[in-house]
């Protein structure tokens, strides 16, 4: 944004944290980041959406060796609500940049008994051959990337032909808006989402809504699917 005033011209630039500070800020939050999203509602929410993902039939539930990643595990909590509600014999390969948060979500999901194993990396190049998984899950991580079409396209790499990509993301508003000030993260519409997912090579999109909750007002999810 520019403005010219009098013999002044002043301009405003959007600036995304650097992957030290980016690490730095979640590994300050991972000793309450898990109860945080818990007293928020996101992992009641997080079950719902795959309680409705598993009746619409969309997901690969019916294999008995699954290799999921999850983009920005986190402490695990959407890793930990795929494995609640759909296979808790699911091996997630668990990708952050922030390693606190990556020794949360080792506890969690070994104390879950999930078989897992987690990896320090940036969602811009994960550690994976081509083709390596069944599904890609990712919640509240694409926003992070100053460009998220390079993220989208690394995780396309890494997933199966066929193989769905569930994304979560936050939502534009105001709510957005008052989480972007605090995280520095950027915010999406279904449409500026709809693009992205389009140019990184995914069909069949589809958008999902949450329950009633604070994450029906902050997130928007959806399920798209890497070309056969």
């Amino acid at each position: 944004m520019e403005w010219t005033i009098g013999w002044w011209q002043i301009s405003v630039q959007r600036v995304y944290p650097t992957k030290a500070q980016l690490s730095q800020t979640y590994n300050q939050a991972a000793s309450w980041w898990h109860q945080h999203l818990q007293l928020l509602g996101y992992s009641y929410a997080y079950r719902e959406l795959w309680r409705s993902l598993k009746n619409a039939d969309m997901l690969p539930h019916s294999q008995d060796k699954l290799t999921i990643c999850d983009c920005g595990i986190g402490t695990a909590a959407f890793s930990l609500a795929f494995a609640q509600m759909i296979n808790p014999q699911t091996h997630i390969a668990g990708v952050d940049i922030s390693p606190q948060m990556l020794n949360k979500a080792d506890q969690k999901l070994a104390l879950a008994k999930v078989p897992h194993q987690v990896y320090q990396s940036d969602v811009n190049t994960l550690p994976f051959a081509d083709c390596a998984f069944d599904a890609v899950i990712c919640a509240h991580t694409l926003e992070h990337l100053p460009n998220p079409l390079q993220g989208l396209r690394e995780i396309v790499r890494v997933l199966r032909p066929g193989a769905p990509l569930i994304l979560v993301v936050t939502q534009s508003g105001l709510l957005g808006w008052l989480i972007q000030w605090h995280w520095g993260n950027q915010c999406f519409n279904q449409e500026q989402l709809s693009t992205l997912i389009h140019k990184a090579g995914l069909t069949q999109l589809q958008f999902i809504p949450f329950p009633f909750g604070l994450a029906r007002f902050t997130s928007i999810a959806c399920i798209s699917f890497k070309r056969s």
